[in-house]
């Protein structure tokens, strides 16, 4: 018989593995079907008997190849509110809880990726790990509150937060089942899911449910204003060609996913996710930076950062002859506008470069563009707001580079590093003995910062707080170096494409 946790609900009887246990499949809501399709997440039923928490439950609804599938559990269904947990032991302690949710642009992704297997990061920083899924794409993120016939009292917005919120409120329930401290819970996040953990930060109604914050390469300008929300949903609606609730929630799973591909619109530069956050009034107040830059952030210690070359990924499939100068030229329209000047954003990259700007050099500026008005200036600017409104901040640069040529320090090589599963990452981040290393650096300062608040170790040494004077940042990969980051600049240039800044800002 497996390692068993007893939950409020009833007992769980998990498995043995890698060291620690794990119980998969863990019901955190009742499923989101029929009656509860674009409603908000119901508290999950009691089980009389044992249950067996051995296999992964099914992951949301979303475009995945069968071999990805498999890698992630095998099931696909809308029935898919189900949370995992590694634990040194469920029977004592109470230790640090460290929450994962995984990105995907909020249309593709799950707590089950191999990539996030928790069993090292529990292991090696003495943690409660736990991933989860929520819902994806429409069934997440639609804004049609008559379509989908509000009642008083909730809300249909945001349902994908709403999930993470009924998440994050049953670990603190139940977080003693399995060895874990409900006082001591930090959210890390990477990608989309970093967009979602900044907008609970600004959100009053997630407030309590979690005692730290970390934002992995969040790409948090993504934030969509209401009135795009309601565009994208129009389409989805007139695609569906329903827009009754009742008609609604009885559409077969199938045609709810064809209606999706058939509205979304394909676009790279500016990036945008149809179904990203909205502000909504309630779920998420307002955008997650301009509420930093205000001081309305959740008073809790932040650790944010991204990668150097978050967009090299999504630029993998253009030669080096396309990045002339008509290509740059368009995406800096596409992100900026008609009324910045094309060439006066270059100068400003070039002079940044010692040599002369070559074809790579080229490739290198239009792929840093991207990176620095979708990541690299929003989660400055929350983490200086956040700062600035006197709460604990940590801010980094991860340099650590892919060794597929040309990748460098991507998006998404924070994942295998974090959590130690470098093995089935060669490609993306490396597997040797230097790979290892790496992800054990990350991992206890993660780990460290879970359990304290401050991820300083003797591998980083003293990390300081991210100050918005000083704004000091750790760059960390091979090597820990402290640097000033003071690229006014760029944060301007950033900020002026910025709508939902205001009159805020720098």
């Amino acid at each position: 018989m497996g390692p068993v946790a007893t939950v409020s609900l009833g007992r769980l009887e998990g498995a043995e593995e890698g060291g620690v246990q794990v119980f998969r499949g863990v019901p955190y809501a009742q499923p989101p079907v029929g009656p509860l399709r674009w409603r908000p997440p119901r508290p999950p039923m009691p089980w009389p008997r044992l249950r067996e928490a051995t296999a992964f439950g099914p992951i949301a609804p979303q475009t995945i190849s069968p071999g990805q599938l498999a890698r992630s559990g095998g099931r696909m269904e809308e029935d898919c509110l189900y949370l995992n947990v590694w634990t040194p032991t469920a029977c004592a302690g109470r230790r640090p809880i460290l929450v994962f949710v995984h990105g995907g642009g909020m249309m593709s992704g799950s707590g089950s990726s191999p990539l996030l297997n928790g069993a090292r990061l529990a292991g090696r920083g003495d943690l409660v790990v736990v991933t989860l899924n929520y819902r994806l794409g429409p069934l997440g993120v639609l804004h049609a509150p008559q379509a989908l016939g509000e009642v008083a009292g909730e809300t249909t917005a945001n349902l994908a937060l709403q999930d993470m919120m009924a998440a994050l409120a049953f670990i603190r329930r139940e977080a003693e089942a399995f060895g874990g401290d409900p006082r001591n819970i930090t959210v890390a996040a990477q990608s989309s899911g970093a967009v979602a953990v900044a907008s609970l930060m600004a959100s009053p109604a997630a407030r309590g449910l979690f005692d730290k914050a970390i934002l992995q390469s969040g790409g948090l300008e993504r934030v969509i204003a209401p009135e795009d929300a309601s565009q994208v949903a129009c389409a989805f609606l007139a695609a569906l060609g329903e827009n009754s609730p009742d008609a609604l929630r009885a559409l077969p799973l199938e045609a709810v996913t064809a209606a999706h591909a058939t509205s979304i619109q394909a676009r790279v530069a500016p990036p945008r996710g149809e179904f990203h956050p909205f502000v909504d009034g309630l779920v998420v107040a307002e955008h997650p930076v301009a509420a930093a830059l205000a001081g309305r952030t959740a008073p809790i210690p932040l650790l944010a950062g991204a990668t150097s070359h978050e967009w090299r990924t999504f630029d993998a499939g253009l030669g080096d002859e396309a990045f002339e100068a008509p290509l740059l030229a368009d995406r800096i329209k596409a992100l900026l506008g008609e009324g910045v000047s094309p060439d006066a954003v270059l100068d400003l990259y070039q002079s940044e470069q010692a040599a002369p700007v070559s074809s790579q050099g080229r490739r290198a500026i239009g792929s840093q563009l991207v990176g620095d008005l979708h990541f690299n200036a929003p989660t400055e600017l929350f983490a200086r707001g956040h700062a600035a409104a006197g709460h604990p901040a940590f801010h980094y640069d991860l340099t650590w580079e892919s060794p597929t040529p040309g990748l460098g320090a991507c998006h998404n090589i924070c994942l295998p590093l974090v959590f130690g599963t470098v093995e089935g990452a060669a490609k993306l981040s490396g597997a040797d003995a230097d790979a290892l290393a790496m992800s054990q650096r990350l991992q206890d300062a993660w780990a460290a910062f879970a359990r304290s608040g401050d991820p300083s170790t003797a591998a980083t040494g003293a990390w300081p707080r991210y100050a918005p004077n000083e704004r000091l940042t750790l760059r960390i990969g091979r090597d820990a170096e402290i640097v000033s980051r003071h690229r006014e600049a760029q944060l301007a240039l950033w900020t002026s494409a910025y709508p939902w800044l205001g009159e805020q800002g720098l």
